[in-house]
């Protein structure tokens, strides 16, 4: 999975790129996904229609001016680094020039860093063989002109290995620590790792003049784990996370792990698993990271866990969404779907502005080439911000409260109180309490980094009654202090203020209680803030693998056995005429020998409350039990609409559909009762219209 097994797959790989017959149109319909927004259409950086591409890595010089560097052996020979500029903010990309090269060996695994004073370095790998013996070496390169030309960097050599095997150093990452620019890299060579098999990641530091000693970032032999493609970035809180891959992950060759650093140089933490595939013997590796606009972290990586076959050259691109610095991760989104013949690998991603991300591959379709995709960061739907929300930690870490309030009136309660918890409360809650005199007490907290829009704030909630005052509340969102008081009762009631419109990025949410006596309380527990209603786009398809030109139902939930048995691909190849603009594929719900029920849906989340449009082409046969497109689960009654009885593709429509619940189900359903019968569904579409 490494720089290695690139190299030895490369030959094979352009051969089958070359001899592919398959032509899927690279254009996926936007999908809603919780924190990012991916546009209908991709962006082509580099095509070529001899040799492969790998390795895309971007660089934003300016707001408007960006580089592009990859792999290829296009132009015949060794592999070079070639480096593409766009001077249109990432719209068009120009004729791509070489960066690196050697004429003994192959030259790969570019990365660029623009420095301070407006260089540019590309670091990179070589590998020359001569006879039984393979030496690499990791150089670096220098363009003073915004990448127009390069030149060898004066003692810019990072590190070089001779080995009499496939082994050496590989995967050069670029990157400020503080003010330092560091490199990091894999080492598999015998000087570093000996004969067991194993591979380190190593880090060196620059001192003006050179390359300092290497010090270890994570040591692939005492975890009996070969780590490779080292990547790292400064987070949100100032510290710093490096995603590798790594092989110490029972059943799967590679799996994606990450360490975190204080300081970006000490990285004696301990190692985290990030992603693991679910199926058995699946890979997945080639991670990378980035700090997003809005503070939060996104990492790539490739993995085959989706295709019915095993391998790089059946890896896609997935992301992962981190809102707290590292410490959990979700949202796994397909960026680049893809058949299970196909690939799209090697990805990167580069943040652009605080709400935007590129995202980039090196894929085989519709041809070999370098593409990319934009996608819109945001504030996730019915996710929770409310730092420690349930006092798990048995303190108030992550609140603020008032003064001298705790512990002397914020009281802490727990499994051993033996006072009955909140409804999914776990393990404890807070109390404020009163005192032996009339006394006030307070708990609060700030959330930063929220995007414009309508939250809700809820919590469970109850007290003894008889306060002066006592209150839940949500301020400083861009609007007046809403507020509600606490219910007087023992049961736990959940308590909601929502429409709350936050307009300046930010908001405090606490609880207050001023008592008169020490037999008063006031019990907090399961504390949430959530985002009820995103921005969607107008008259942007929402349908995720829209014209299931995937060759294969991605991104669609079916059942049971329904696909392939009773749900069909059908394709190029097949001689029945396909939608109008419905590109190469389409898919059938088909009738078997016995009677039989088939259906596809998918769950498009994270909708702004409107009125959206679902409509489909559609065609049958007739003769079926039923056969209908539905839409549901929107907040409102199911909607369907039979299939047409004709062999004419037919666009059927359901309009009118006022989302309220942030989501909305749709689907398409035949119940067959011979194997004659069939329904045909292409271009699916679902788009807000006001």
């Amino acid at each position: 999975m490494n720089a290695k097994s690139r190299l030895r797959l490369g030959k094979l790989m352009m051969v089958l790129m070359m001899v592919a017959l398959l032509i899927i149109p690279f254009n996926m319909a936007q999908a809603a996904t919780s924190g990012m927004a991916w546009p209908t259409s991709n962006t082509t950086v580099y095509t070529t229609g001899t040799g492969g591409v790998w390795y895309p890595r971007m660089l934003q010089v300016s707001s408007s001016n960006m580089l592009a560097s990859f792999d290829s052996n296009a132009d015949g020979g060794f592999t070079k680094v070639k480096v593409a500029k766009s001077t249109d903010g990432g719209l068009t990309w120009g004729t791509p020039i070489t960066a690196a090269s050697d004429a003994n060996g192959d030259v790969g695994n570019g990365q660029m860093l623009l420095l301070t004073n407006g260089d540019i370095w590309l670091a990179y790998r070589v590998v020359i063989h001569s006879g039984s013996t393979y030496t690499t070496y990791l150089k670096v390169r220098k363009s003073s002109d915004g990448g127009s030309t390069w030149s060898d960097l004066a003692n810019g050599q990072i590190a070089t290995e001779s080995e009499n095997s496939f082994t050496g150093v590989w995967e050069p990452f670029l990157g400020y620590v503080g003010s330092t620019i560091c490199v990091m890299y894999a080492d598999d060579s015998s000087a570093v790792v000996g004969t067991s098999g194993k591979q380190k990641l190593l880090m060196k530091t620059w001192n003006g003049s050179g390359w300092n000693s290497a010090t270890v970032v994570s040591d692939g032999v005492a975890n009996s784990s070969r780590d490779g493609m080292p990547v790292f970035t400064k987070m949100a809180d100032g510290r710093y996370i490096v995603v590798f891959e790594a092989t110490d992950v029972s059943g799967h060759p590679f799996g994606i792990k990450y360490k975190i650093s204080t300081d970006g140089l000490d990285w004696s933490g301990t190692r985290q698993t990030m992603f693991i595939p679910t199926n058995a013997g699946k890979k997945a590796g080639a991670p990378f990271v980035v700090k997003l606009g809005d503070g939060r972290l996104m990492a790539s990586f490739q993995t085959d866990d989706s295709s019915a076959n095993t391998g790089d050259s059946y890896s896609s691109m997935r992301t992962m969404i981190s809102s707290d610095n590292g410490a959990t991760w979700g949202y796994l989104y397909n960026v680049f779907p893809v058949s299970d013949t196909k690939f799209s690998n090697w990805n990167s991603l580069m943040a652009v502005d605080t709400t935007r991300v590129m995202a980039v591959t090196s894929a085989n379709f519709p041809s070999t080439g370098i593409y990319l995709r934009t996608g819109n960061a945001g504030t996730p739907s019915n996710v929770n911000f409310a730092d420690n929300w349930g006092f798990e930690t048995a303190n108030v870490n992550g609140w603020a409260p008032s003064g001298a309030d705790y512990p002397n009136r914020i009281h802490i309660h727990g499994v051993n109180d033996g006072i009955a918890r909140a409804p999914g409360g776990g393990n404890y809650f807070i109390g404020l309490a009163g005192t032996s005199s009339p006394g006030t007490a307070y708990i609060g907290q700030t959330i930063t980094g929220l995007d414009s829009g309508t939250y809700t704030m809820r919590a469970y909630i109850r007290s003894s009654g008889g306060q002066t005052s006592n209150y839940m509340e949500v301020k400083d969102y861009g609007g007046s202090t809403l507020q509600t008081n606490f219910p007087v009762t023992g049961t736990w009631t959940q308590v909601t203020i929502s429409g709350i419109s936050v307009t300046n990025a930010q908001a405090t949410i606490g609880f207050y209680a001023a008592n008169t006596s020490d037999s008063q309380w006031a019990d907090i527990d399961n504390v949430e803030f959530i985002k009820t209603a995103s921005t969607t786009p107008l008259n942007v398809n929402l349908t995720n693998n829209w014209g299931y030109e995937t060759a294969n139902v991605n991104g669609w939930t079916t059942y049971g056995s329904d696909y392939p048995d009773r749900i069909h691909i059908h394709g190029i190849n097949d001689g029945i005429a396909r939608a109008p603009g419905g590109g190469n594929y389409f898919i059938g719900l088909a009738g078997i020998s016995s009677p039989g029920t088939a259906y596809v849906g998918q769950t498009i989340t994270g909708l702004q409350n409107g009125t959206y449009t679902m409509r489909a082409y559609l065609r049958s046969s007739g003769g079926q039990n039923s056969n209908y497109m539905e839409v549901k689960n929107y907040g409102g009654a199911t909607q369907q609409a039979n299939f047409p009885v004709t062999s004419t593709w037919t666009q059927v429509t359901i309009s009118g559909i006022n989302v309220t619940s942030g989501q909305a189900i749709i689907g398409f359903f035949a119940s067959n009762s011979s194997g004659s019968q069939w329904a045909d569904i292409d271009n699916v579409e679902f788009f807000r219209t006001n």
